[in-house]
């Protein structure tokens, strides 16, 4: 994602990084080639030039903007419901947190029989889990190898092995969050009423997690992003044809701002359709993830040398 301050308007308007110009430059440069060849051809060979009124150009113009306009807000679509899922796994996270730290008790309600060692290592392994867990799934909506980061989460739990040999590694430590809390019921630290308030926050992570592999796996159909490259091309391509009487010899550079409009829609839609991936203009899950992280471990008390430091961005570019 990146961050930028939009106070400067030459600062936007001159502004690469974070644009589409490094997707289209070279489909721009070759719709403006050809159209220099179009416009050469009309001038040196008048006889085979050959000329279409702006009619066409104009209704299909428009149609093709309302076609792109719809396209695009598909894809902010899919990228805003990803923003916000991420969102409430944020808030859940802290109050799955907090619920572990108050209601995993250090001594028995029936009994009043202390457990506090047994408890505090529950509520400790619980918090790394939930660490883990969004790692993990950082991991596997982005398609990286998530096994060295759990190696580092996890370095002691016995059960890192099972985690790993599963195809679904956040399910798998969600699982074993789900094994923690019945465990707590069982020694007595956690009360029974109690203890559907943290299935329930468990059951929460994994709604979000569905909500995100339910975006990820369920791209905009393919043949209609064929149909807008398709016609987006062709538009371009012909629009020569169409500006050559009028434009004359500024037919290529009228051609490469009309180009640079609707290809540069078109580039726009791409690059949001995944918003899990890591493209410049993606969810910043990393930074996310770490915030998670970092608001846990302080919730649980952690010592400082154990709270990471935050992501900063880089170039104005959070990953």
């Amino acid at each position: 994602m990146i961050i930028t301050e939009k106070d400067s308007w030459l600062g936007m308007i001159f502004a690469l990084h974070g644009t589409s110009w490094n997707r289209i430059w070279p489909r721009i440069t070759f719709v403006t080639l050809f159209a220099v060849v179009v416009t050469v051809i009309a001038y040196k060979y008048p006889e085979n030039a050959y000329s279409l009124t702006m009619a066409p150009f104009t209704v299909i113009g428009l149609a093709l903007a309302i076609f792109l306009g719809f396209r695009n807000n598909a894809s902010y679509d899919r990228y805003w419901e990803g923003r916000k899922l991420w969102g409430r796994m944020v808030n859940v996270c802290r109050t799955f947190t907090m619920q572990i730290n108050t209601l995993i008790d250090d001594a028995n309600p029936e009994t009043g029989q202390a457990t506090s060692a047994e408890a505090i290592r529950l509520r400790r392994e619980m918090v790394l889990l939930i660490i883990a867990y969004i790692n993990a799934l950082r991991h596997r909506l982005r398609d990286t190898d998530a096994a060295e980061e759990m190696r580092e989460r996890l370095p002691h739990d016995p059960e890192l092995a099972n985690y790993l040999a599963q195809d679904n590694i956040p399910a798998a430590i969600a699982d074993r969050l789900s094994r923690c809390i019945n465990q707590a019921w069982r020694i007595g630290a956690l009360d029974t009423y109690h203890v559907p308030l943290l299935h329930n926050c468990l059951t929460e992570m994994l709604a979000i997690q569905g909500g995100c592999e339910r975006i990820k796996s369920t791209p905009i159909p393919f043949t209609y992003s064929v149909l807008t490259h398709r016609t987006v091309l062709l538009y371009c391509l012909a629009l020569p044809c169409g500006l050559h009487d009028t434009a004359k010899l500024l037919t290529p550079v009228v051609v490469c701002l009309v180009a640079y409009a609707f290809l540069g829609l078109d580039a726009v839609g791409d690059e949001i359709e995944q918003p899990f991936s890591t493209d410049d203009n993606d969810l910043p899950l990393l930074f996310l993830t770490r915030m998670i992280e970092i608001n846990v471990r302080q919730l649980s008390g952690h010592a400082p040398e154990e709270i990471p430091p935050p992501i900063k961005a880089v170039d104005h570019l959070l990953i």
